[in-house]
C-alpha cells in the first residue's frame, strides 16, 4: 500500500513488528492514515502528491503501525479499550479523559504530528 516492511525496517527503523503481523497492521494503518486525512489521502492522491509529502505520509504510517503494535495490534481498532482488571492483588481501572471517554484515540499522535505540515489533517476554520 503506501509502505512495506523493508521501508519500515530499513528507511522509518520503527520498532520490532513480528513478520507474521506486520501486512495486517501496515493495511490497518494506511486506511486509519486515510481516515484521519479526510480520505485526502488515497492510493491514487499519493501517486500525485509532491515526493516530500509521499515521504511525511509514509512515516505517518509507519509511526500508526508502531502505535498499533505497541497498542494491542488491530483490535485497537475495533475501539475495544480496556475498562478495568483484576489479576490477584493488582486491580487497573482505566481514567477518563479530558472528554470523560476512557477510550483510546486509534490515531497514533506522532502520526498526527507528521501529517501536520502536509495540510491533509486540516478540518476549516481559522484560529
Amino acid at each position: 500500500m503506501y509502505v512495506d516492511e523493508t521501508y519500515y525496517k530499513g528507511t522509518f527503523r520503527g520498532e520490532p513488528v513480528d513478520t507474521a503481523d506486520f501486512p495486517s497492521l501496515c493495511e490497518r494503518a494506511g486506511e486509519l492514515i486515510e481516515e484521519l486525512t479526510l480520505y485526502r489521502l488515497t492510493p491514487v492522491t499519493f501517486l500525485a502528491m509532491p515526493k516530500a509529502v509521499q515521504e511525511l505520509v509514509k512515516k505517518a504510517v509507519c509511526a500508526q503501525i508502531e502505535y498499533l503494535d505497541a497498542n494491542g495490534g488491530s483490535d485497537l481498532d475495533n475501539g475495544s479499550g480496556i475498562q478495568s482488571a483484576t489479576l490477584g492483588k493488582f486491580s487497573y481501572s482505566g481514567s477518563a479523559g479530558a472528554n470523560g471517554s476512557t477510550e483510546q484515540s486509534r490515531f497514533s499522535p506522532r502520526a498526527e504530528r507528521i501529517l501536520w505540515p502536509t495540510g491533509l489533517t486540516y478540518r476549516g476554520g481559522r484560529c
